[in-house]
């Protein structure tokens, strides 16, 4: 199991709602492990498993998500840094790139 970055075309409690957005966040094990606690030190609101944000959130999850970055250069090192760092990147890439739109709803599952 792994968590991740999810946005829909239409209601995503709607049937016919379409996947259009799926980016890996990490594994399970990895987040239980290191975001949780991360996310728990730095009082994260939005960048965590079960949270939806729209455009309005955009600056608050992008600052959620250095925060996230400052944790993990203070707490990890080697293979478990360069995999949080990496994956924290390419999160706020692909935010600045699929929240633009007030209709745009981002989710993390």
């Amino acid at each position: 199991m792994s968590v991740g970055l999810y946005k829909y075309l239409g209601n995503i409690y709607d049937r016919n709602s379409k996947l259009i957005l799926s980016e890996n966040i990490s594994s399970q094990q990895f987040y239980e492990k290191y975001w949780k606690k991360a996310i728990y030190e730095m009082k994260i609101k939005y960048v965590q498993d079960g949270a939806e944000f729209d455009i309005s959130k955009k600056e608050i999850v992008l600052e959620e998500l250095k925060l996230l970055l400052n944790w993990a250069e203070q707490n990890l090192e080697y293979k478990d840094l360069n995999y949080m760092k990496t994956k924290i990147k390419n999160l706020q890439k692909v935010i600045m790139t699929e929240l633009c739109d007030e209709k745009d709803i981002l989710y993390i599952f």
